[in-house]
C-alpha cells in the first residue's frame, strides 16, 4: 500500500497557455514507516530509550499518526518511565475498539512495569498486576510473536512471578534469542536454577534438575560479565551474584557458594538476606564459621569498594558480629556490633549482644556488661524490655550479672544494672527488692568511701531504696521486704523510727505465720528464716538505742545512739 495526496479537481479550459498540472505530494512507502519501526525496536531493546522514541515518532508522524505506528511511541513512552499517562492512552484505544493484537500487547507491557514498580514499594498488588500482564502476553505471543521481540523477557518475569515456571521457561529462552545482556541472563539464572531445584527435589528428575542449576550457574557468570565493574550496576550485580550462589548451594559447592555470597554483599548488602543465610552457611560440625568467613570477606570488599562512610554495611556488620559472637568469638564480636550500631543506631539490640559479649568475656569486664546494657535501655526501652522478656535465658542474664557486680562490690554499678531491669518488668516484687539491696548498699558505699562527685548521694541511694521496698510490699507483702525496708529508715535514712519498729514487728509475725504454715516458694524458707532473726536484732537495736537517747536527754546529754550494729 502506497501513502499518496489525490487532488479531486476540475480544471474549466483557460485562454491563456494551459499551465503545468501540479506535482503530487511525495509517496511514502510502508516499507520507510516499517523500517522505522524496525530501528526503534532495535534501539528500545539496546536500551535506548530516547533514540527509539524519537525514531518511533518520526514514523508515526509519516504515518499520519495512525494506530499501528502511535502504538509504538507508547511503548518507548511507557519504557521512558510515563507509565501513568501512556497508559491512559492504551486504555482509550481499547475502548474504542482500536490496536487490536497491538493494544493487547501494550496492555501486557503496562501492567508488567505496574508490578515492576508495586513490587519495588512492597504493595500486595504487586502479585495482580504480574498476574494480567501474564495473561496478556502470553496469549498475545501465541499469536504470533515476531512483532514483539521485546515482550519475551516480560513474560518470562510475570510468569515467574505467578509460578508458571514452564512458560517462564520457554519465554526465557526466546528473550536470550533477542538479547544477552546482564539483566536477561539474570532473569535465565533465576529461572533455570529454581526449576532445578524443583526438579532436584524428585529423585527420577534430579540429574536434569542438576543441569538446569548449572546452565543457570553459566548464566548467572555471564550476567556478570554483560554487567561490568561500574559502581552503578552495584544492584544488579549483587543480584547476579547471590544467584549465583544460591546455585552453587543447591550442588553443595559451599566454598564457591561462599564466595559468590561475600562478591553480593562487597557490590550491595543490602540485597543480602543473612538471617537465611545464617542457617545454609554451616560447617561439618554444624558451625557457622563458614557464615562467619563470607560476611568477613563480603565487609572488607564493601569498604574497599565504597570506603568507611557508607552505611549500607550496617546490616552486614550486624550478622557478621551476630556469628562471630554465636561462635564465642567475643571480641571480635563487640567490635563489629559497635561498627554495626555506629553506622545505624536503630541496630540498638546490638548493644543486649557487646553486653553478653562482655559478660562472657569474664567477671573483669562486668562493668562493660552493665554499661551496654544500659545504653540498650536508653536507646530502645521498649525493645530491651521485648528482648530480655523473650526468653528465660535472656531474663537470667541480667540477674546473674547484678550480683556478679555486686560480690565483686562494684555497688554503684550493680545499682544503675537494678534499675534498668525494672524496665523490663515493674510488677515483680523481686526486681523492686533488687533495687532497694543495691540502692542502700551504693549508699553505704558512698557514704563510706567518700568518693568526690559521685552520681548520687548516700541520702539520695537511701531514699531510692526506700522507696523500691515501699514498691516491693504494694505487689507482696513479704517479711524480708518488711526488715529491708525497716533498716533504709533505721540505718540509712535515720528517721520514723516508730514506723521502722512497726516494720520489724509485721516482719515477724509474718514470719512466724509462714513458718506455721510451712509454705514457702523455692528458696524462700531460708531467707524467711534471716528476715526473721534481722528482725528482731534490729528491733532490739533500735529500741535499746531509743532507750539511751532517752536516758541521755534526762541527764541533759545529746544523741544516744542510733542503734547501728
Amino acid at each position: 500500500m502506497l501513502l499518496q495526496l489525490t487532488l479531486l479537481a476540475t480544471c474549466a479550459p483557460l485562454e491563456t497557455a494551459p499551465q503545468p498540472p501540479l506535482a503530487l505530494a511525495p509517496a511514502i512507502a510502508v516499507d520507510d514507516v516499517a523500517d522505522l519501526i524496525r530501528r526503534g525496536k532495535a534501539e528500545l531493546i539496546a536500551g535506548n530509550v530516547d533514540a527509539a522514541l524519537a525514531t518511533f515518532r518520526e514514523a508515526n508522524d509519516k504515518n499520519g499518526g495512525e494506530v499501528d505506528t502511535e502504538v509504538w511511541v507508547l511503548r518507548a513512552r511507557i519504557a521512558k518511565g510515563e507509565l501513568d499517562t501512556a497508559f491512559d492512552r492504551v486504555i482509550e484505544l481499547e475502548s474504542e475498539g482500536r490496536g487490536g493484537v497491538d493494544v493487547q500487547y501494550l496492555i501486557g507491557i503496562a501492567r508488567y512495569e505496574f508490578g515492576r514498580r508495586l513490587e519495588l514499594q512492597g504493595s500486595p498488588q504487586a502479585g495482580g498486576a504480574y498476574q494480567e500482564a501474564a495473561a496478556y502476553l502470553k496469549e498475545v505471543m501465541a499469536k504470533g510473536g515476531a512483532p514483539y521481540p521485546d515482550a519475551w523477557l516480560p513474560l518470562a518475569a510475570s510468569s515467574r512471578w505467578m509460578g508458571d515456571m514452564e512458560t517462564a521457561s520457554s519465554s526465557i529462552d526466546r528473550a536470550l534469542e533477542v538479547s544477552r545482556d546482564g539483566a536477561t541472563l539474570n532473569l535465565a539464572a533465576k529461572i533455570r536454577i529454581a526449576r532445578g531445584a524443583a526438579l532436584m527435589g524428585d529423585e527420577t528428575t534430579r540429574a536434569a534438575g542438576a543441569r538446569a542449576i548449572e546452565q543457570g550457574i553459566r548464566d548467572a557468570q555471564e550476567a556478570a560479565k554483560a554487567l561490568g565493574d561500574k559502581k552503578v550496576m552495584a544492584q544488579q550485580q549483587a543480584d547476579v551474584h547471590l544467584q549465583l550462589g544460591v546455585g552453587l548451594l543447591f550442588l553443595e559447592k559451599k566454598d564457591e557458594a561462599a564466595a559468590a555470597y561475600s562478591t553480593a554483599m562487597g557490590w550491595d548488602p543490602t540485597q543480602v538476606d543473612f538471617g537465611q543465610l545464617f542457617g545454609s552457611l554451616a560447617d561439618k560440625d554444624g558451625t557457622v564459621a563458614p557464615f562467619v568467613d563470607a560476611l568477613s570477606a563480603g565487609a572488607a570488599a564493601f569498604e574497599k569498594r565504597w570506603g568507611k562512610n557508607l552505611s549500607s554495611d550496617a546490616g552486614l556488620l550486624w550478622w557478621l558480629g551476630y556469628g562471630q559472637y554465636s561462635l564465642g568469638r567475643y571480641e571480635p564480636a563487640i567490635a563489629s556490633f559497635e561498627a554495626a550500631v555506629a553506622k545505624f543506631p536503630a541496630y540498638s539490640n546490638a548493644h543486649w549482644y557487646i553486653g553478653l559479649s562482655q559478660y562472657f568475656r569474664g567477671k573483669e569486664h562486668d562493668l562493660e556488661s552493665g554499661r551496654a546494657f544500659r545504653r540498650y535501655a536508653d536507646a530502645d526501652a521498649g525493645s530491651f524490655a521485648q528482648m530480655v522478656n523473650s526468653s528465660a535465658q535472656n531474663k537470667a542474664y541480667p540477674g546473674r550479672l547484678l550480683f556478679r557486680l555486686w560480690d565483686s562490690k562494684k555497688f554503684v554499678a550493680a545499682a544503675d544494672l537494678a534499675e534498668v531491669r525494672l524496665i523490663a518488668d515493674r510488677s515483680d516484687p523481686l526486681l523492686w527488692n533488687d533495687v532497694g539491696l543495691m540502692s542502700r548498699d551504693a549508699g553505704d558505699f558512698v557514704r563510706q568511701s567518700k568518693a568526690e562527685d559521685p552520681e548520687r548521694s548516700p541520702n539520695e541511694y537511701y531514699e531510692r531504696a526506700w522507696e523500691a521496698y515501699q514498691k516491693a510490699l504494694e505487689l507482696d507483702r513479704k517479711p524480708q521486704y518488711l526488715n529491708d525496708g525497716a533498716v533504709i529508715l533505721h540505718y540509712g535514712l535515720q528517721r520514723n523510727p516508730e514506723l521502722a519498729i512497726a516494720m520489724y514487728d509485721e516482719a515477724e509475725k509474718l514470719a512466724l505465720e509462714m513458718q506455721a504454715k510451712g509454705e514457702f516458694a523455692d528458696g524462700e524458707e531460708e531467707i524467711v528464716k534471716i528476715a526473721l532473726r534481722d528482725a528482731r536484732d534490729n528491733r532490739k537495736r533500735l529500741k535499746g538505742a531509743l532507750e539511751r537517747q532517752k536516758e541521755k536527754k534526762k541527764k541533759g546529754g545529746e544523741d544516744g545512739g542510733d542503734g547501728r550494729p
